[in-house]
């Protein structure tokens, strides 16, 4: 069983440290809140395990002011195939293959947002790349999730997508998404690290022609997005096998993916500016 929780905390503006802001300054969700999964995987050789993984959604507070506010939200859980990809001497690709269940099945079996986008299918991959030289103090990881989805109306969306300023087209129908960290290690257990994403997307309103582009994430377009890349910098400690925690503060430097176009507005950088955290740990 693996874990792990990626905590959304308040903007550093004043008037915006009631939720996470995104990229152009709007509420990243309802309020601050946590993400969290859990992976049970039953090993059926030694390289290969079947992969369960339940995924849901705390949110600590109405930031928004929104009705019919929810404190948990469970999400539609995977299933997959997961282990050892591959790897060397010091490097290692180990992930899953998996999928949503389909939004038309009763809960458990689907969640919130499945539910309100209408998932029918998202087949796809989740796997982390580590890089730890031999005698470096620098080492490399990297979450790689690309997936595709197939929904049963490519329009609907959840009410929070439409509040962070994003539009039915907006969602993803391919996406190649990577999560690199770069780490300077002090010593085993400790490490000043330097994060950020990066994400191609072709939304439901893109064509097919993955040349064309454009950085703003919330217009109407038939060019695939090259989602806002956040920078972050925080400091990762491993207390041990079973709790591993690394706070950061995260911003999105680049002006032009910081265009909000439903307003003809641009978000200051500090207007992106939050406090997150990431916590994860194997239980057993």
């Amino acid at each position: 069983m693996n874990y792990f929780a990626f905590m959304s905390g308040p903007g550093l503006d004043p008037n915006l440290r009631d939720f996470p802001p995104n990229e152009i300054g709007r509420p990243e969700f309802t309020g601050m809140n946590s993400f969290n999964v859990i992976s049970l995987k039953y090993k059926f050789s030694q390289k290969l395990a079947l992969d369960f993984q339940t995924r849901t959604r705390v949110v600590f507070n109405n930031g928004t002011d929104r009705k019919n506010f929810q404190n948990f939200i469970w999400e539609a859980p995977r299933v997959g195939i997961s282990g050892k990809l591959m790897g060397g001497d010091d490097w290692a690709l180990t992930g899953a293959v998996n999928t949503d269940f389909p939004s038309f099945l009763p809960s458990p079996l689907t969640g919130y947002t499945a539910r309100e986008r209408t998932v029918l299918i998202n087949p796809g991959l989740f796997a982390n790349l580590r890089y730890t030289p031999k005698g470096s103090r620098w080492s490399l990881f990297t979450v790689m999730t690309p997936r595709y989805f197939l929904y049963r109306d490519r329009e609907a969306v959840e009410p929070e997508w439409r509040s962070a300023g994003g539009v039915g087209g907006n969602k993803a129908e391919l996406g190649l998404w990577m999560s690199p960290t770069v780490n300077y290690n002090f010593n085993e257990k400790s490490a000043l690290t330097f994060g950020s994403a990066i994400g191609y997307v072709k939304q439901v309103g893109s064509t097919w022609n993955p040349t064309r582009a454009t950085m703003v994430s919330n217009e109407n377009t038939p060019a695939w997005v090259l989602e806002a890349i956040p920078v972050s910098v925080g400091y990762t400690h491993k207390f041990s096998e079973e709790f591993t925690v690394y706070p950061f503060i995260q911003a999105f430097p680049i002006a032009a993916q910081r265009f909000d176009a439903q307003r003809g507005t641009t978000a200051s950088l500090y207007e992106t500016a939050s406090i997150g955290m990431w916590v994860s740990g194997a239980l057993f």
